[in-house]
């Protein structure tokens, strides 16, 4: 570990992976500017898990375990609603991007990141909570106020009316 401030851990990522090291603690979703738009109030907090180590085939490898309760807006009501996180992602570490598979080439079980001597650990993890996040998230239809709204309502068909006409006609 290079260096660590309040919220901003820097770790070297290859000798963080060789050297087999582990950073764990609590982050605040304030603290992850790019993940404001998505909170309903920027509230809440993270537990992490950052370790290194060696994969099957000995290469360096990084794990980010991250959990935690987030509220985010229901897109249906757009009222709070709570999201349990609990992401689990493993990284080879590689030289350069050069040293990358094609991404057709690419196991769908592993994800790479390319070294770096100035990694910040909020980064990483404000990277994988984005992609862990739903792209429209809403409550279940039997919890959610919109749903029960929509239900009160009665829907009238519009074929009601033709068969009004139809029924005139005759």
């Amino acid at each position: 570990m290079s260096a660590l401030t309040k919220n901003n851990m820097i770790i070297d990522s290859l000798e963080f992976a060789r050297k087999s090291q582990e950073i764990y603690g609590t982050i605040a979703a304030s603290d992850l500017p790019r993940l404001h738009d998505a909170l309903f109030p920027e509230t809440g907090e993270l537990q992490y898990q950052l370790t290194g180590g060696l994969s099957h085939e000995r290469k360096p490898q990084l794990r980010l375990r991250v959990q935690g309760i987030l509220q985010l807006t229901c897109q249906r009501c757009l009222e709070a609603m709570d999201f349990k996180l609990d992401l689990d992602s493993s990284f080879i570490i590689v030289p350069d991007e050069g040293s990358m598979p094609l991404p057709e080439e690419e196991p769908e079980d592993e994800d790479y990141l390319v070294a770096n001597v100035q990694m910040r650990i909020a980064e990483l993890i404000e990277d994988e909570v984005l992609l862990g996040l739903p792209l429209a998230p809403t409550h279940s239809t039997e919890t959610c106020s919109a749903s029960a709204k929509l239900n009160t309502l009665k829907k009238v068909s519009p074929f009601a009316v033709l068969q009004g006409l139809k029924t005139g006609k005759r």
